[in-house]
């Protein structure tokens, strides 16, 4: 009865899985094999049914395959602000590797919710969804907690960017990170620094302070609020803006603002231009992430570059590992966790202090 689900695909004109058996001269459970991957194929025989899939145009019709395989085909994509340019190209990387193993990505954007996020684990829970990819944008999010326990129940989900030992992970070192921007900051010879951060705060931006504070007390500067003042904005471009012109109300005297992502990076361009200080030349600003518009920006943008694209990748090929081979949900140590490194991209909005 499977078999006849399978077979009969209501396409228009579509080649179908009979088609491809009877060309490779093999029976229709050989190809399922081939398709699903769960059971060996000799070589040869793999090999001629590839043939015949890729010479005849064959497309597994996927809402047939999950009534077969009782499986779904479908991965969400759960991201905090889909306003933000930086999720739509990690959604790229992350579509392209789904795409090729034959699942559908699908996108939630929670908008900083943690119901939202709640209701795309309820749709893992209940196989609506094969396994879900969780972008989250506040570290004290409580689906964190619920995410802990999907996964002891062995529940397909992957984390970006929060970094817990007992889910599979993907991030960028965001503490290399940090370390990058004060090592430039530091070589072009600026002492009076501050910070724009965010809220609501999450693990990944914490770390990027961290990184870049470690190296300002390496070198023997202080790193209190007084010596490094900080101002919070809310991750968009108005909400560097805002935090960028009480910060220099505040403290007149700095010569150059790291900003812990470049939306908000681009908003203290215009804030520091607003008070009449010119950048690089009055005020340097470095931004982290290096989201397409970085580039565009005026003056270009210095930036932490992460390698947005790959991390989508990445943790689509995690999911991917963790749905198809399974990784046991017991010791938290035997969690895969995936960490790349960033790269500084050094443009305009930098340069030596004024003298």
């Amino acid at each position: 009865m499977a078999r006849d689900r399978e077979d009969q695909d209501p396409r228009p004109n579509a080649v179908t899985i009979r088609d491809v058996a009877r060309a490779a001269s093999v029976s229709i459970s050989t190809v399922s094999h081939v398709l699903s991957g769960k059971r060996p194929t000799s070589g040869a025989t793999r090999q001629r049914v590839e043939d015949v899939i890729q010479r005849l145009g064959y497309r597994p019709n996927r809402v047939a395959q999950s009534l077969v395989w009782r499986r779904p085909f479908a991965l969400g994509l759960i991201i905090p602000d889909i306003r933000n340019p930086y999720f739509p190209a990690f959604a790229l990387g992350a579509e392209d590797r789904v795409r090729d193993r034959g699942y559908t990505l699908v996108l939630g954007n929670s908008e900083y919710d943690p119901e939202r996020e709640e209701s795309y684990l309820e749709l893992v829970r209940s196989q609506q969804l094969a396994g879900a990819i969780y972008c989250l944008g506040d570290e004290m999010s409580p689906i964190l907690a619920h995410i802990q326990r999907a996964v002891e129940e062995g529940l397909a989900v992957v984390l970006v960017h929060s970094p817990m030992a007992s889910v599979p992970t993907v991030c960028a070192d965001n503490r290399q990170g940090g370390r990058l921007a004060a090592q430039h900051i530091l070589e072009l010879g600026h002492r009076q620094i501050g910070i724009i951060s965010a809220l609501p705060l999450d693990e990944g931006m914490a770390d990027r302070e961290a990184g870049f504070l470690d190296v300002l007390r390496e070198t023997g500067m202080g790193v209190d609020r007084t010596a490094v003042p900080s101002m919070y904005g809310n991750h968009q471009i108005e909400g560097g803006h805002q935090a960028t012109t009480e910060l220099l109300e505040h403290a007149p005297q700095l010569t150059a603002i790291f900003v812990l992502n470049d939306l908000m990076a681009l908003g203290a361009l215009e804030a520091a231009r607003a008070s009449g200080r010119r950048v690089p030349d009055d005020v340097s600003i470095i931004g982290f992430d290096n989201i397409p518009f970085a580039a565009l920006a005026n003056p270009p943008l210095t930036t932490v570059g992460q390698p947005i694209r790959q991390l989508g990748e990445q943790a689509a090929d995690l999911l991917l590992r963790v749905i198809e081979d399974g990784v046991a949900p017991v010791e938290a140590s035997t969690q895969p966790n995936v960490l790349l490194p960033n790269e500084l991209i050094v443009r305009g909005s930098t340069a030596p202090p004024p003298v």
